[in-house]
């Protein structure tokens, strides 16, 4: 480049152009071929202008051009990547830098670390660490799920198997759903009249009139028949015979609620999960469909994928009667403050916030808003209308001539 002068006189003469551009370190594609690759001639011996210091640019800059500089600024040269060879590691940084569920996992991805900070804890001792690498992320995460979940059985398994017939039993109803009083008087009835023996009721008469008396209501029988049923028993000497009879009766009977009960149970467990993942899918359908909840206000495919699990999700387990019972975002929210989240949600379904035709006229908030705001600026103007430290942009108004334009006082800098 050579040294011209701008002839007229403005504010860039004397400032060398050449030097500016060599100065600040730019090197074109092409400039170097242009010149047959000689360096510029020494700037000493150039006519002296007025010169910038910018020695702060010391780091040159080459801009990659050619699909072979492209390849090695990406860190692959063009052999390696005709070849493949390279190939996989410039397509797992996209995938990395992509995120998602097709991020490919590798020792150092945040799911292996975790998957193997759990392994070497020793909570998941059967996970296989290798099988996580190269995998997409939501084939690792589901073969970390399944790990989990055959851990946590694994271990449900070895204490119910360390537990009498009785408890086991007990456990599997809770996990059924009966409740856990029902499941206690069940256990107590059963208990009661299993330590009836043929021995006890021999030795106790009025034991045996009390069975024979239970059994015959259970049946229906009014107590005026129930104390005929008895007086000729105890004339006959049948009463033992009777009781006997009675107790097996009565088993049988305890035996057979508890089944009706635990296949009653078993029809509402059933027909709960499935009301659960009608209700998902409905719940996911409606997320899909929905733009927007606020007018105006667009809400972005993350944000659904958060509305998702809040919905779905619970954020924690407490335990009532000793059932474990999830807790949602609202319950636990609401449970926080029980008064100040009703008032606000009265307030915004007030406001029309849960119209289904989702036209709430939000203008009353908006003009609430914008007035809070003018308020707050025209206070402030009103206390240091010139601006901080008294420096701010200042209009003056020349006396005698109107039609003059006003004249501007700009900040003085230090």
């Amino acid at each position: 480049m050579g040294q011209e002068k701008n002839e007229s006189s403005n504010a860039f003469s004397g400032v060398d152009i050449g030097t500016l551009e060599k100065g600040l370190g730019m090197i074109m594609p092409g400039a170097v071929e242009a010149s047959g690759g000689k360096k510029e001639p020494d700037e000493g011996k150039k006519e002296t202008k007025q010169s910038l210091d910018l020695s702060f640019f010391s780091q040159k800059m080459q801009i990659p051009e050619t699909a072979d500089e492209i390849a090695k600024a990406a860190g692959v040269s063009k052999v390696e990547e005709e070849s493949g060879a390279g190939s996989e590691e410039v397509k797992d940084k996209k995938e990395q830098g992509k995120g998602g569920e097709d991020v490919i996992i590798k020792e150092d991805s945040p799911l292996y670390l975790h998957a193997a900070t759990l392994h070497e804890e020793g909570i998941l001792p059967t996970l296989d660490l290798e099988s996580l690498k190269g995998k997409p992320f939501k084939e690792a995460m589901q073969l970390l799920k399944d790990a989990e979940k055959k851990y946590f059985d694994d271990a449900k398994n070895e204490y119910k198997n360390s537990l009498n017939d009785r408890q086991k039993e007990y456990i599997d109803l809770l996990e059924i759903g009966i409740p856990q009083e029902q499941i206690e008087h069940q256990f107590s009835v059963e208990d009661a009249y299993s330590k009836v023996t043929d021995q006890v009721l021999s030795d106790d008469v009025e034991l045996q009139k009390n069975i024979i008396t239970q059994n015959l209501k259970l049946k229906g029988l009014s107590d005026t028949k129930v104390q005929v049923f008895l007086k000729a028993a105890e004339d006959g000497e049948t009463l033992f015979e009777e009781a006997k009879e009675s107790r097996d009766s009565i088993n049988a009977y305890i035996a057979d609620e508890k089944k009706k009960t635990i296949e009653t149970a078993k029809l509402a467990q059933t027909d709960a999960d499935k009301k659960e993942v009608e209700l998902q899918k409905e719940i996911k359908t409606t997320i899909e469909k929905l733009d927007e909840i606020l007018p105006g206000v667009k809400i972005s495919a993350s944000e659904k994928t958060k509305l998702y699990e809040f919905m779905t999700k619970p954020v924690e387990e407490k335990v009532v009667a000793g059932k474990k019972v999830a807790v949602d975002l609202i319950n636990k929210t609401r449970s926080e403050n029980k008064v100040l989240f009703d008032l606000k949600l009265k307030y915004f379904i007030n406001l029309g916030l849960f119209n289904e035709d989702n036209k709430t006229d939000l203008t009353k908030i908006m003009k609430k808003v914008t007035s809070s705001n003018a308020d707050k600026l025209a206070l402030k103007l009103k206390e240091d209308p010139g601006g901080p430290d008294g420096k701010g942009v200042k209009f003056e108004k020349e006396e005698g001539n109107n039609n003059k334009p006003k004249k501007i006082i700009f900040p003085t800098f230090q």
